[in-house]
């Protein structure tokens, strides 16, 4: 029996995933600065909203008025009702608040625990786990917590979107563990082909799902990120 999905609704991108996540399943996304991650979670929740889905995007790094901004120049406003299926949470401004901005992973927990049940949402976006790794003085502080908030996520009635990024020297995450507390790993790049760069995803692992495994192009317009699922960018 196939895992029940939730779908993205990004043109393109679930025909390379089975229609979508597995619903429940813990998802990553990385790439570069400017590569689009926080784009696609914001059309995850978006268009989840318009299906009558509660979402939740965490942001730990910007403020709310950015995070809404940003989706407003690609269309991705809510009116009406739908509004109210989208949560868009300053996390680091309410810590501002209480004496600090950098939280860990066990603070994360902490909030998350409360408001979910208080939202009811069952999409959730954060954005990003560098942040809250900025917290830790070590690499082995690190990792012990974030498999625990990953155990966590699990128990929760969420399907949920993490965002990590990429360095430059090809390192596919920041801490170089993000993509084993995960059941899927999307990777966002750019891809030189013919002396001209261009937008890549590839689904690098999904869990539960015979997906597909190529690098696609895919472009930014005026309605978001769409994907050329046809096609392929080769090496």
């Amino acid at each position: 029996m196939s895992a029940e999905r939730v779908p993205t609704g990004i043109k393109g991108m679930d025909q390379l995933i089975g229609g979508g996540f597995p619903k429940h399943s813990l998802n990553l996304i990385s790439g570069a600065a400017g590569s689009g991650k926080s784009l696609f979670a914001l059309q995850y929740l978006w268009n989840g909203a318009r299906d009558g889905d509660i979402g939740a995007y965490i942001a730990l790094e910007e403020s709310r008025q950015s995070v809404e901004r940003a989706a407003a120049n690609f269309g991705l406003v809510l009116t009406g009702a739908g509004a109210e299926k989208l949560h868009i949470v300053d996390l680091g401004e309410i810590r501002s608040g209480g004496g600090g901005s950098v939280i860990g992973f066990r603070e994360l927990k902490d909030f998350l625990g409360a408001f979910l049940v208080s939202t009811h949402a069952t999409r959730l976006v954060i954005d990003s786990l560098p942040v809250v790794g900025l917290y830790y003085r070590s690499p082995e502080d690190l990792r012990e917590e974030l498999f625990a908030f990953a155990r966590f996520l699990r128990q929760q009635a969420v399907t949920p979107l993490l965002i990590t990024e990429s360095l430059e020297d090809g390192t596919l995450t920041r801490y170089g563990v993000e993509q084993f507390v995960a059941d899927s790993f999307i990777v966002l790049s750019m891809e030189k082909v013919k002396g001209e760069l261009r937008r890549t995803v590839t689904v690098r692992k999904m869990r539960f799902t015979k997906h597909d495994t190529g690098t696609h192009p895919f472009f930014i317009t005026h309605n978001g990120i769409e994907v050329s699922p046809e096609e392929r960018v080769m090496a």
